[in-house]
């Protein structure tokens, strides 16, 4: 698993690229260890997210169970069955390696049931180090999605030299490592968790020099705020889509390296292989930066759809591709398959049959949704900010966010009552640029009847699903509820690139203008005021920035 890997920036898929290598190389990104694995694998086209984002879906994964109806970003729970549980109870030596945060935090429990396992240490804002600076200050506050959380990271990464002390680089070894310890064991599971190419962007030298620009001499914005992106200047967000693909080179790489011991083991034909990605990332796509949430929180393609490979020993699709459409929950039963065990009753299907061959269909459609962060209408658990121990929440959690669903064809992006949903045609618009919506009436309803369908089969809560059961609109007869007025105070300032950024607090704005060389001086305004600046004013609230067109209705 390598977190946040868009399907993009996987060069075997082929896809037109998202936007130009600013360092002007003639291929957009640069794969090879991927590009070969699925050389041996079967390449899927159609694989989705559910459970968003990176808790829930390795929920999705250890139990076999849509998460996202019921339950918000949580801890694996007493009574879940997991994957690495049913396997131990089949004598099973299972491993979990990761440096993923949150997985094994205390109280979360996503390591129960394995024989043993990792965590390699120094990601993100792992309490890790606590070496003394100093430590530079690399880029205005207001930019970075947690100024705070940067100097964690920052302190665990202080006298970093070689490429192999990067966070995948250290996961790796550690992987291989206990390979080169336990790979005469029969039938083991390993499961190997990397949050590369995930934020911090923070590539070696050599592979930032692929995409960069060799000019660029502005802000090192690592771990950018979400919501939209626009408080960037063009050239920072071209450096921000750098850093990431060059994270995806260095990860690639790395993944490499994991293969080739497998080869020089003499297991590598013998082992089954999944590499796959959790979810996408927001760089601009749809003016969106990050994985924002409430309405800014729309689950487009660039966001659920993601790369999976699979290399099955002797695997009669080895090198060629499929259409069939499949979900996280499906690792799940594929695995026991694999081995020979039954699958309990649960929502995965195994994709054995698949790769074996014997059929290019699984499931009609996929659903991908986000379970926010102000929803206590669960009956299976209560809501507490858990999502804040890992990488956060955002957006205003008096609203329920958009439930995505993709066929073969269409994706469905529905919206809570009183806000726009979304159709777009995958085929004909694999950017989503043109909402057709109101143009086929039929296939949004239909798409729109399995969503229902889907959590009334799942016993989801009546309130859960009650602000979707409306027919899909692109102009609702009714608003939405109010969560930011328009004459609530404001404090902005403009900054040396003419981008204007006012926030709740006065001392906040005050702080961060400080921070900021060549700000303005603060200023009192409201949402109402800062409307003539357009898209060209941020207002940071509930965690990622709007423009002011978002926060209507005004009351």
């Amino acid at each position: 698993m390598n977190d946040t890997f868009r399907r993009d920036h996987v060069n075997v898929y082929g896809l037109s690229a998202p936007w130009q290598n600013p360092a002007g190389g003639s291929q957009f990104i640069h794969t090879p260890a991927l590009d070969q694995l699925a050389s041996e694998s079967l390449l899927f086209d159609n694989f989705y997210a559910g459970s968003y984002p990176t808790i829930p879906t390795r929920y999705d994964l250890w139990t076999g169970r849509f998460g996202f109806p019921h339950r918000p970003w949580a801890p694996l729970g007493p009574d879940d069955a997991s994957l690495a549980e049913i396997l131990t109870d089949h004598g099973h030596t299972s491993m979990l390696i990761h440096d993923t945060p949150g997985m094994t935090n205390p109280g979360y429990n996503y390591q129960r049931g394995f024989t043993g396992w990792e965590r390699v240490r120094g990601q993100h804002q792992d309490s890790w180090r606590t070496d003394p600076g100093p430590y530079w200050e690399i880029a205005a506050p207001h930019k970075l999605k947690s100024a705070n959380a940067i100097q964690f990271y920052l302190r665990n990464i202080k006298n970093r030299q070689f490429e192999d002390e990067w966070m995948a680089g250290k996961t790796v070894k550690t992987a291989m490592e206990w390979l080169d310890r336990n790979h005469t064991r029969e039938d083991f599971y390993l499961y190997v968790d990397m949050w590369d190419p995930h934020e911090p962007f923070d590539a070696p030298d050599a592979d930032m020099a692929r995409y960069a620009d060799p000019d660029y001499e502005s802000d090192w914005i690592i771990y950018p705020a979400y919501g939209r992106g626009t408080y960037m200047s063009e050239g920072e967000r071209d450096h921000v889509r750098a850093a990431y693909a060059a994270l995806c080179t260095y990860s690639d790489r790395w993944v490499g390296h994991l293969l080739e011991k497998l080869d020089a083991l003499g297991i590598a034909d013998d082992t089954m292989i999944v590499w796959m990605t959790d979810h996408g990332h927001g760089f601009g796509d749809h003016d969106l930066q990050g994985k924002p949430g409430g309405q800014l929180g729309t689950l487009y393609e660039s966001n659920v759809r993601c790369p999976l490979m699979i290399r099955l020993p002797g695997g009669a699709t080895a090198g060629q591709s499929t259409s069939a459409i499949c979900q996280h929950v499906d690792i799940f039963a594929t695995v026991l398959d694999a081995f020979g065990h039954e699958v309990p009753d649960v929502d995965a299907r195994s994709l054995l049959p698949v790769l074996e061959g014997t059929t290019d269909k699984l499931r009609d459609h996929a659903i991908s949704g986000r379970f926010g962060q102000g929803l206590e209408v669960s009956d299976n658990i209560a809501w507490t900010d858990f999502g804040a121990d890992h990488d956060g929440w955002v957006g205003p959690d008096s609203l329920p966010e958009p439930i995505s669903i993709s066929d073969a064809r269409w994706q469905l992006i529905l919206s809570a009552e009183g806000n726009v949903s979304e159709l777009y045609d995958i085929h004909a618009d694999p950017a989503q640029l043109n909402n057709v919506l109101d143009a086929h009436p039929d296939d949004t309803a239909r798409l729109h009847r399995q969503i229902i369908a889907f959590f009334e089969d799942r016993d989801t809560a009546p309130a859960r699903i009650a602000p979707f059961r409306a027919a899909p609109t692109t102009r609702p007869a009714i608003q939405p509820p109010a969560f930011f007025g328009a004459n609530a105070p404001l404090f902005a300032f403009t900054d040396p690139n003419g981008k204007v950024l006012a926030f709740p607090d006065e001392a906040e704005a005050n702080e961060l203008a400080a921070a900021c060389p060549g700000a303005s001086a603060v200023r009192a305004t409201t949402t109402a005021g800062l409307a003539p600046e357009g898209r060209n004013a941020h207002i940071a609230a509930f965690g990622q920035y709007h423009w002011p067109e978002d926060l209507p209705p005004w009351d």
